[in-house]
Order: C-alpha cells, then sequence, then structure tokens
C-alpha cells in the first residue's frame, strides 16, 4: 500500500480515537485523493431495524493499482441495541466483477437504538486499467453448509459522477453553487447552513493567501457542530489546498450564526476561478504492530466566485458620520462609535510616492470605560489595487464614557494614483487571526488641504500671518539661521482625550536650489504647545549664504510600527 497516505499510530486504541466526527484529514502532499463522489441517496433495509445508505464511494488510481472505498450511514430504528450483522460488503464494477471490501478497525459492532454510525470499508486492488463502480451489495455467506450460500441482502446502485482527483469538474446542477447561495453539504447528516460571504487576497510573509469568510448557521432547535471539511481553490491551471483558520471544534447554539474563514495559499500572479468543498474520510486497517489509517477526501460542491469588482462593493460614506459594520462582526463594541473625521492624499516627491492618511474617531457612548478596538484599515484603488494601512501607535488603551479618541492610518501608494473612488476598508484582523476581513468598506471622496487652514482632528488651525527671520553673526558662526514666526487661531473639539502619541508639527525649509536648509518641530499637545496667536519656531540648520527665495513645507507627523508616517498641512514660499 502506499504509505505515503497512511499514519502509523502506536495502538490501536489511540487510531480509534482519532476516527471520530470532526477530524480533518489529508494526504501527505496535502492534496485530495481522488474519490466518487456520492451524495447520500434513499436508504434500503439492510435487516428489519437496520437502514443503510451510501455516504461516499472511493475509486483512486495508485501506485501499484487501484483502491475502492465505501462509506455507507446506517441507522438503527429498534427500540433496543442491535449487533451490525456480519454481512460482506462487495463493490461490484461495469464489467460484472465483484471485490469484497475489508471493514474499517474502528468501525462499531453495534448500535444504540435510534441511533446511527459510519461504517468505512476498503480493498487494495492489482489492476491499473479504469474500474468503474457500478453499485454496492451486502451479502450474507454461510460457510456452515457445502457448498457454502451467498445472498446479496441489499443492494445500492452507485449514481454519481467519477471524481478524478483535484482537477475534476463537478458538474452535477445541484452540486453547483454561485457566489453568495446557501447550501448544506450533500452526504452529512448536519443541518448547518452555510453562505460565501467574501473572498479576499493578501499578501503575508509567507506569500501570497486568498481568504474566504463563510457564514455558518444553526436553523435547528439543538446546539449543532460545525463539520470538518475543506475548501481548495481552482485557478484555470491548477487546485490550491486550503485549510480553516478557526482552530479546534466549533459549534453553534440553536438559531444562532457565525463566520468560519479558510485560508488558500496560492502563488503570487493566481487568480483563482471557483472553489471546490471537501469532506474528509478515514479507514482503520489494524495489523500486527498497531493500526494503519488510510486518509482521503471527498468533493461534494463546486462554487463559483463572484465576479471581477464584486468582491470591493462599498457603501457610500459621508465624513463624520457613524460607520455601520458588519452587524455579526464582534470587534467593535456596539457602544463604540466609529467615524472618519479626515482623509487626505499628497505627495512624496522625494519619496517617489503618495501617501493617504485616515482619521477614525472613536466614541464611547456607554456608561462605562471601552477598550480602544484594535481594527486594521486598507485601502482599495479604482483598479482594484489593495495597499496595507499602518496605525498609529496610540498609548490611550481605553475610552472614557462619553468621550474620544482618535486613531491614524497611513497608506502609502504609486505616484501614479488619482485618488478617484477609493474605497477604505475596515478589517477584522483578530477574529481570523494572522489574516483580515472586512466588515466595513467605504467609499469616501478625498478632502482637499488648504495652506493656510490645517486640519488636525480635534484641532483646527489657521494660519493668519507667517515671517521667517534670519539670524547671521558671531553667535551662529557667521552662518544664517532661521526662525519661523506663526500667527495662528487654533479651535479644539471638546471631550477627546489626548496622550503623548499625538501627531507633532514638522517644519522642513528648503532655499531656491530646492535644498534642505532647516527643520523644526512644534507640539500642538503638552509642553510649549501651539497656542493661539504668535508662536516662535526655531529651525535647526543652517546655511553659509543669505537666499530670501525659501519654501516652508509643513507637515503632521505620527508614529506607526513601519516607522514615522507624515501628512503635508501646507507649504508657503518667501
Amino acid at each position: 500500500m502506499n504509505n505515503k497516505w497512511k499514519l502509523s499510530l502506536a495502538s490501536v486504541a489511540l487510531s480509534v480515537s482519532l476516527l471520530g466526527p470532526g477530524i480533518a484529514v489529508y494526504a501527505a502532499d496535502g492534496s485530495a485523493v481522488p474519490v466518487l463522489a456520492a451524495a447520500a441517496g434513499p436508504s434500503v433495509k439492510l435487516t428489519d431495524l437496520l437502514d443503510v445508505e451510501l455516504k461516499s464511494v472511493l475509486n483512486q488510481k495508485t501506485e501499484t493499482g487501484t483502491r475502492l472505498g465505501v462509506v455507507v450511514r446506517l441507522k438503527n430504528t429498534g427500540a433496543a441495541v442491535t449487533r451490525v450483522p456480519d454481512y460482506e460488503v462487495r463493490a461490484e464494477t461495469a464489467d460484472g466483477i465483484q471485490y469484497t471490501l475489508k471493514a474499517s478497525a474502528a468501525n462499531a459492532r453495534s448500535l444504540q437504538a435510534k441511533s446511527s454510525t459510519e461504517l468505512s470499508y476498503l480493498v487494495e486492488l492489482d489492476r491499473m486499467d479504469e474500474v468503474t463502480v457500478t453499485q454496492v451489495n451486502w451479502t450474507d455467506v454461510d460457510v456452515y453448509v457445502y457448498p457454502k450460500t451467498e445472498t446479496v441482502v441489499a443492494s445500492i446502485p452507485v449514481q454519481a459522477e467519477v471524481w478524478q482527483g483535484e482537477s475534476s469538474v463537478i458538474a452535477k446542477p445541484e452540486a453547483l453553487k454561485k457566489w453568495s447561495d446557501s447550501f448544506r453539504i450533500p452526504g452529512l447528516t448536519s443541518p448547518v447552513q452555510y453562505t460565501p460571504v467574501s473572498i479576499s487576497k493578501e499578501s503575508t510573509a509567507a506569500g501570497t493567501v486568498y481568504v474566504v469568510q463563510l457564514l455558518a448557521s444553526n436553523p435547528s432547535e439543538r446546539r449543532e457542530s460545525i463539520p470538518a471539511f475543506t475548501l481548495d481553490g481552482k485557478s484555470d491551471s491548477k487546485v490550491f489546498n486550503g485549510s480553516r483558520v478557526e482552530q479546534g471544534a466549533l459549534t453553534l447554539e440553536p438559531g444562532a450564526d457565525k463566520y468560519i474563514h479558510y485560508a488558500i495559499p496560492t502563488e503570487q500572479d493566481t487568480v483563482l476561478q471557483s472553489l471546490n468543498l471537501l469532506t474528509p474520510e478515514t479507514f482503520a486497517d489494524a495489523g500486527a504492530v498497531g493500526v494503519n489509517v488510510t486518509s482521503y477526501a471527498v468533493g461534494r460542491l463546486h462554487i463559483l466566485l463572484p465576479g471581477e469588482g464584486e468582491g470591493t462593493a462599498a457603501t457610500a460614506y459621508s465624513l463624520g458620520t457613524s460607520i455601520v459594520f458588519d452587524a455579526k462582526s464582534q470587534l467593535v463594541n456596539p457602544e463604540m462609535k466609529v467615524s472618519v473625521e479626515e482623509f487626505y492624499m499628497h505627495s512624496n516627491k522625494e519619496e517617489g510616492n503618495k501617501g493617504v492618511t485616515a482619521t477614525f474617531k472613536l466614541t464611547n457612548t456607554s456608561k462605562k470605560p471601552l477598550a480602544v478596538p484594535a481594527f486594521a484599515a486598507d485601502l482599495v484603488t479604482k483598479e482594484g489595487y489593495e495597499y496595507a494601512g499602518s496605525r498609529q501607535a496610540i498609548q490611550t488603551a481605553t475610552v472614557l464614557p462619553g468621550s474620544s479618541v482618535t486613531v491614524r492610518y497611513a497608506f502609502t501608494v504609486p505616484a501614479s494614483e488619482k485618488g478617484e473612488n477609493l474605497v477604505l476598508k475596515v478589517q477584522d484582523g483578530v477574529t481570523a487571526a494572522p489574516y483580515k476581513t472586512a466588515i466595513a468598506a467605504l467609499s469616501t471622496g478625498l478632502q482637499k488641504a488648504e495652506d493656510n487652514q490645517w486640519n488636525l482632528y480635534p484641532f483646527n488651525v489657521k494660519v493668519n500671518r507667517w515671517t521667517l527671520n534670519s539670524n547671521y553673526g558671531p553667535e551662529t558662526g557667521y552662518a544664517y539661521v532661521y526662525k519661523l514666526k506663526l500667527d495662528l487661531s487654533i479651535n479644539r473639539a471638546e471631550d477627546i482625550q489626548l496622550d503623548n502619541t499625538f501627531p507633532r508639527i514638522l517644519v522642513e525649509q528648503y532655499d531656491s536650489f530646492d535644498r534642505l536648509v532647516g527643520s523644526g518641530s512644534a507640539t500642538l499637545y503638552g509642553q510649549g504647545r501651539l497656542v493661539s496667536g504668535e508662536n516662535l519656531i526655531t529651525l535647526q540648520g543652517a546655511s553659509d549664504m543669505l537666499d530670501i527665495r525659501h519654501k516652508i513645507l509643513i507637515y503632521e507627523v505620527f508614529t506607526t510600527p513601519n516607522g514615522e508616517a507624515k501628512r503635508l498641512l501646507g507649504q508657503y514660499r518667501q
């Protein structure tokens, strides 16, 4: 038997414990095993008290031949414990040959009253030609008579289309789903319903990953577990294996729903076109040295992805209004109102790019302190390119009742970006960590900066007058040193919490040759802050020649994990 499909376990007990429901098991290379995908069909009577139906049928080519397997669901309709009969389970092929399958070591020997179980069977064939399974038979063999007699007790025809492996095409209409179609997983008894919600492409340190978000809903009146299944992504030429982000068992209370996420690593330039949903099956073979477990996956559904541009639909948004988040997201407390107060773009000629900054205001409308939610923000351009934002490093951990804090995000975009039809995505980077999922997508226009009006929410600064004065003499080492005098009118919005991480003011002085001559800094918060009236800022640096045609650039600067981010507030020429 091909060893890459097996796991050698130390004991039968350990192996059997691994075969319980809810475990997702795959081949050693991460690929799905070729199978014949059989949706659960009508059940047939195996005995007076036992009903049986097909769950899945395996028809896999191996290096040495063909592997046939069957998984069935057995139900006890009686009022007492019933033993599983010792019938032979046989796979009958199109050429009339019957192959007896071996029972899994983990198969149940009996069933409790009104209960059901799944039984697994497998056989290895030294046969390299094409094999087509047409039906599964249960045969009672009486070896105590001569010659022995064989009686077919039950038969179920195999009606599902053949699954040739990862590259197979699922063509049955009932197995094809459009994006946003709700569905249950065929072949499973679970009543949980799933609805595709979003798919996004992320560039991580480990490579490119598609993140798929599904909404799982429990329509029943009892608690339900979310069964194990995987999503594989299909491009026009390759299949990429996915895995669930959430670890461990997941349950849903009656009537409840929750998001689950799947990560599908791909190549950098991959464009996925569809998804295959697969469920795991296992077979345990008890040997002299322990139990070997064969694991394979069964294709159940084919899900078409949304068309180009459909995944970044955004809501029209007006600056200063409360953002409406995904109602099912729990990242932002409902009593924490979040709004975007500022949204600007400026050029960074020296760095060869443009910068976009967004200022969020978080307001606590409750009567108790609330933690500052750690949401992320991404910027999506008109062409569909997405740029991750760098979040301002703030010290404030909680927002006081009736108060607000501000958090800024900085984005770096190409110098060619025009800033038309930008979408600001608010992302949850916690629930499906290390991946992000959108909880709001906002379409709003950029603000236009005015040189004599600085907006650094909660501050509004009007520049009434400015002058640049120079000093020259022995005390300056016979070099020209400059000071910037600003006459300002400053207004501040009330009930906004500030700390030492609030942005500072950076002043840069350039001469007529566009060379940086000096720089200085100021602040609107804390000791030595700017005030309404006259303010003097000393510029560090000097020039050995007098130049009366200087240019002054004034920036807002704040600290992020990726370094300092800045936004141009105004520029003045002498």
